[in-house]
């Protein structure tokens, strides 16, 4: 019978409601999305399944005053409850990260909260010009001779923004498309306003975006860095052109896309470069600057296994790093909630084991100590040391034991979530107490 509810439909009256009823409102939607969901198993809290697993340790641990996490979830709960308001979320990594499943069913995650809350797709980059694999829900093409500069350079030969990597040309005419796979369901997630990091205050190169019958307007953020352009039309792929205007020698430099809508919703920001480290992102000159479009409201830092994945390991240097990240993110938001994920159990590519566990919780420990952030401790929560044979056991790992399967980073993701959902309900409980008594 549930089957034929309108959910849409009960969450729009729901929200006509008084708030003091909203955890027991919470309670009725997860239960009508376990059997409208069944069949893609869209579930709020994972099942117990594997027993090497532990369950019980799925939770955050929260330092400080760590206020920014409910201001996090006071947006939540606006968005699932009100339909107001847009959310921000950045998750920034390593290898792990560009693979985007874990950043996507995070995405996923948070938008089966509640219908209509699926946001534009984030940040994008055209990987086909690095020769390297993109998130899995997206893919690029490009026309024209382009190169590349990463933070995984040990010496970038030019300036990089946030998206980790820089594209860059002299030709006379030079095109990128990005256009998404099945799995980004797109037509859920179009946009109409997209900003194109470059390199604004260069002349030389006339860029362009299409669909240009679209186009409402555009502008230049010479603050960002970025050129914003309008649609009329909600779009599902953006192709850019570059067009040189003169014989100099300059280049035009692509640092990325950010795809955005008006509506209320989720905007889930998954960066991350192959071998990237906490020193890799300081290379990062436009780090900053370009963060502040996305202007996130949550940071999850999932940065550790490349700075771990050797003998010479310092946690000093680490938190140090780390510190400097931090400390641009909060410049941007000060009310930015953050998070840290632990380092998953792995081995060396020479055979090692993950020794440096140890220092590297340490360090997100005292971290979230003085910046009043959360921890999850994704070591625990998989096993410990040398589970991750166990998961490579269950078709979960891949064969190099450093990373996961589809399979694998999809029950990471619903593993987090959980932790997550389980504050968020406390935050609900606790506040849905509050204006009871208020009435």
């Amino acid at each position: 019978m549930l089957l034929f509810l309108n959910i849409p439909n009960i969450v729009k009256e729901i929200r006509k409601q008084n708030k003091a009823y909203k955890f027991l409102i919470l309670i009725i939607i997860v239960f009508l999305q376990l059997d409208v969901s069944a069949q893609d198993k869209t579930l709020p809290y994972s099942v117990n399944t594997y027993r090497y697993i532990n369950y019980d340790s799925c939770y955050l641990e929260n330092f400080g005053n760590n206020h920014q996490m409910e201001i996090f979830f006071k947006k939540l709960d606006d968005l699932c409850f009100d339909g107001t308001g847009q959310i921000s979320i950045l998750h920034l990594g390593g290898s792990h990260i560009q693979a985007g499943i874990w950043s996507w069913e995070l995405r996923k995650k948070f938008e089966n909260l509640c219908p209509g809350m699926e946001g534009a797709p984030g940040m994008v980059f055209p990987f086909s010009i690095a020769s390297t694999n993109h998130p899995y829900y997206y893919k690029s093409s490009f026309k024209g001779k382009w190169d590349i500069a990463k933070i995984t350079d040990k010496e970038p030969a030019e300036k990089i923004g946030l998206a980790g990597m820089t594209a860059f040309t002299e030709d006379t005419v030079a095109e990128i498309i990005i256009s998404f796979n099945p799995a980004a369901n797109i037509e859920k997630h179009k946009f109409n306003k997209i900003s194109i990091f470059h390199n604004v205050e260069d002349t030389a190169y006339l860029l362009s975006v299409y669909p240009e019958e679209f186009l409402d307007s555009c502008m230049e953020n010479k603050v960002v860095g970025a050129s914003e352009y309008y649609f009329s039309k909600d779009l599902d792929s953006v192709k850019i052109r570059v067009v040189k205007q003169d014989t100099s020698r300059s280049k035009f430099y692509f640092y990325g896309a950010f795809l955005q809508n008006s509506k209320p919703g989720i905007c889930y920001n998954g960066i991350g470069i192959n071998g990237a480290s906490t020193h890799s992102y300081l290379k990062a000159e436009y780090f900053k600057q370009h963060l502040t479009l996305l202007n996130p409201d949550l940071a999850i830092l999932s940065i550790g296994v490349n700075d771990a994945s050797g003998p010479a390991f310092s946690e000093d240097n680490y938190i140090k790093n780390y510190s400097k990240i931090l400390e641009m993110i909060r410049e941007v938001n000060p009310d930015c909630a953050i998070i840290f994920t632990t380092n998953n159990d792995f081995y060396y590519y020479r055979g090692g084991s993950n020794m440096h566990y140890n220092e590297v919780y340490s360090g997100m420990l005292k971290l979230a100590e003085d910046y009043g952030c959360s921890v999850w401790n994704m070591f625990k929560v998989m096993g410990g040391l040398k589970s991750i044979n166990l998961w490579k056991k269950d078709k979960l790992a891949n064969n190099d034991r450093i990373h996961f399967t589809r399979d694998g980073y999809t029950l990471i993701a619903s593993l987090f979530f959980d932790a997550i959902l389980r504050d968020y309900e406390t935050y609900l409980r606790k506040h849905a107490v509050d204006n009871e008594i208020k009435d």
